[in-house]
């Protein structure tokens, strides 16, 4: 009796714990996203002439612009550069500047080339996440590939053309490096950088751990390529361009606070483009930087282990676009790398909160922003709910850089799995 008494209660076990069940939800959900993803993002627009309209629109245009001698930014000048997207282009001038090889080839082998270049970067960043996370059992890198595949930012940018899944793949690159602790990572860095800023933020990083030589090496790649790319027009950017689009916007594709502060200081930015008030700037910039110190200080000090450095860099990323005066859904394909972390770690550990969150976010930044989209392609008038809609991204942004804080903060406790 006393030994009945005293007897360990049974372990609760779910159909999940099942390896089997596992490996049929994984078929269930993995035939249909791959099948889809496959249509989309390489089948249609490689077989079916599909457009890449931010790809030939702007940088294209930019890039023939350079070549014949001409001013990429003539678009800013007479159309003003308002938003991130459109024909204007609003990069830095390398990135058209390497495109001109590319000038007068075939519209097609063109479309051809980056769609293959940019699934490339996708695949790249995922093999190389899974090295650094040391993922080993197939059924946890399944899982990984499906979120990455069904996550709408991807074929988005596949659609547009846009140099964000590129940045991704260099991501990877950068983000192996760091939890390995090697230099050379800065490189991807410098070079994602320099050729789009909204990764900028994450070389604050590399400041706070200390890690001098990886900053060494970004900065000079960095450099390097601006100084080589149409300098003549980098003026230009950083003192006219920049401040436009940097200068925030209410629309409801800009996803970061920024957007949604704009929106209450003059909601008929909503479904117009024409800036953000100036009480609205200066809440945006001091947000942001209220939220990147407070991101640094639940970090505190440099992580020791591989999987410690995972979740800092997770961390810093999830707060980029939250940091960001605005946040295009195309951008926000670089979270991929915080959810790969946190779903690694929370899968480990069995912590249930931090993957709800995660979810919540994929969920939010995907298929919600999605549906509000479609309401609006078909007609719906009810102004209020798509108001409502419209911050489901800047709620996704925000629990993604939770669950990132939680996982870094239980991590710091002594609670993590053996890794």
């Amino acid at each position: 009796m006393i030994g009945e008494l005293s007897a360990a209660p049974p372990v609760r076990r779910s159909a999940v714990d099942n390896r089997r069940f596992r490996t049929v939800l994984l078929a269930v959900a993995g035939i249909p996203i791959l099948a889809t993803y496959l249509w989309q993002a390489l089948i249609q627009p490689i077989f079916f002439g599909g457009y890449l309209g931010d790809f030939q629109e702007s940088y294209m245009r930019a890039a023939t612009r350079i070549a014949g001698g001409q001013d990429p930014y003539d678009l800013c000048a007479t159309m003003g550069c308002l938003e991130p997207t459109g024909p204007q282009y609003v990069m830095p001038p390398v990135l058209a500047w390497l495109l001109q090889p590319l000038v007068g080839v075939d519209a097609h082998l063109i479309t051809v080339g980056a769609v293959l270049v940019l699934n490339a970067s996708l695949a790249l960043f995922i093999w190389l996440a899974l090295r650094a996370l040391k993922v080993e059992d197939w059924q946890l890198a399944t899982l990984l590939v499906l979120v990455a595949l069904a996550f709408e930012p991807v074929v988005g940018n596949v659609a547009e053309g846009q140099v964000n899944l590129v940045l991704l793949g260099l991501s990877g690159l950068w983000f192996w490096a760091w939890v390995e602790g090697r230099w050379w990572g800065g490189a991807a860095l410098g070079a994602a950088v320099a050729l789009k800023l909204i990764q900028g933020p994450v070389a604050l990083l590399l400041l706070w751990a200390r890690r001098w030589a990886m900053f060494a090496a970004a900065s000079a790649v960095g450099l390097a390529l601006w100084l080589a790319g149409a300098p003549q027009y980098l003026f230009e950017y950083l003192f006219k361009v920049l401040p436009a689009v940097s200068g925030g916007t209410g629309f409801f594709e800009n996803h970061s606070p920024g957007g949604t502060i704009t929106r209450l200081f003059d909601p008929n930015t909503f479904f117009a483009v024409p800036g953000s008030p100036a009480p609205a700037r200066v809440l945006t910039a001091l947000l942001a930087i209220a939220i990147l110190v407070f991101t640094l200080r639940v970090l505190r000090a440099p992580a020791p282990s591989a999987l410690g450095r995972s979740l800092e860099a997770a961390a810093v990323v999830a707060a980029t676009p939250l940091i960001a005066s605005y946040s295009w859904g195309t951008h926000l394909v670089l979270l991929l790398l915080p959810m790969f972390v946190l779903i690694v770690w929370a899968m480990l550990r069995r912590d249930w909160q931090v993957l709800a969150l995660v979810a919540a976010a994929w969920l939010l930044i995907g298929p919600g922003h999605k549906l509000m989209q479609a309401l609006l392609v078909s007609g719906y008038s009810n102004v209020a709910v798509l108001r409502l809609m419209a911050e489901f991204g800047v709620v996704g942004l925000t629990a993604l850089w939770v669950a990132a804080l939680v996982a870094v903060r239980r991590s710091a406790n002594g609670l993590d799995p053996a890794y």
